[in-house]
């Protein structure tokens, strides 16, 4: 039978709309997945990279149902906490708002953990988006378990700045910038550096931004991360701050000697080759002096 120009032109309508709806969420780094009758009939581009499939088709047959890679640990919904595991999308829009959490693994099965939205502007399909919210997830359970703070020194735990490290990368390319680490050492004994940690922290971060995170890297070491432009406005900086730490009222900590290295952030590299460059900077680095790689 031959198609008329009517059924012609709604074929051709329906080819622009998909494509519009694709260019639409592929541009989005949420994961986004399309449902016809909660069967999973399209992925963004996003969810796709982060299961390494190409087509909604190749995840069907890798993993089966969607649900089937929700981590079934009690702490997030899975399939097993709906009262029938295909209608998973009604039982978890039956949970209040802060619950509707789930767990996937990625390709390299790291775990990531997602908040839930859920649209169904047509009958029959439903547009799921998943946003990451692992690094708010981590602060908020190690902040609710009291370990985001180191209690001697009053600075950042270390374990907390790495789990949370993620917000700076994402800061410097949201504004343009670059990651500066400065560590301090304090070069004394064990029980003279005890005995000044908390006016040592409580130093730093009166002449630093709110933005800056002040860690206790170990027994004697601290780490400062920040946004910069620069290589040499990150040694101006940690040039003055060896200065004005020991300024009016922390005039206790002129008998302090430290050693400070640096080191900034090469084209959006990631957080480990820049701590590398730090702690190598500061092993070469003299009795107040300041080196920078």
């Amino acid at each position: 039978m031959d198609i008329t120009h009517e059924e012609s032109y709604w074929v051709h309508e329906e080819d622009v709309y998909r494509s519009l709806f694709l260019s639409l969420i592929n541009g989005q780094k949420n994961l986004i997945v399309l449902l016809h009758n909660d069967i999973p009939v399209l992925f963004n581009q996003s969810f796709m990279d982060f299961a390494d499939v190409s087509s909604a088709k190749e995840f069907l047959r890798e993993f089966g149902s969607l649900p089937n890679r929700f981590v079934p640990h009690d702490s997030y919904f899975h399939a097993g906490k709906a009262d029938h595991p295909d209608e998973w999308v009604s039982s978890i829009m039956k949970l209040p708002e802060h619950d509707r959490i789930i767990s996937m693994l990625n390709s390299r099965i790291e775990p990531h953990a997602f908040s839930v939205a859920v649209q169904s502007p047509v009958q029959e399909y439903t547009i799921v988006t998943f946003t990451d919210i692992s690094e708010d997830l981590i602060k908020r359970i190690m902040i609710e378990n009291d370990v985001s703070i180191d209690k001697e020194s009053g600075a950042y735990d270390k374990n907390y700045f790495l789990h949370t490290s993620k917000s700076f990368h994402d800061a410097a390319l949201f504004n343009k910038k670059s990651i500066g680490i400065t560590m301090i050492e304090l070069m004394s004994s064990d029980s003279e550096a005890e005995k000044y940690l908390h006016d040592f922290s409580s130093s730093i971060k009166s002449n630093i931004r709110q933005s800056d995170m002040l860690v206790r890297w170990g027994k004697k070491t601290f780490l400062l991360a920040y946004l910069v432009d620069t290589a040499d406005n990150a040694m101006k900086f940690s040039r003055k701050l060896l200065n004005v730490m020991r300024e009016e009222p922390f005039e206790n900590l002129h008998t302090l000697h430290m050693r400070v290295g640096t080191a900034v952030q090469i084209q959006k590299e990631e957080l480990s080759p820049i701590l590398e460059r730090a702690q190598k900077a500061l092993q070469q680095s003299g009795d107040s002096q300041v080196t920078v790689l």
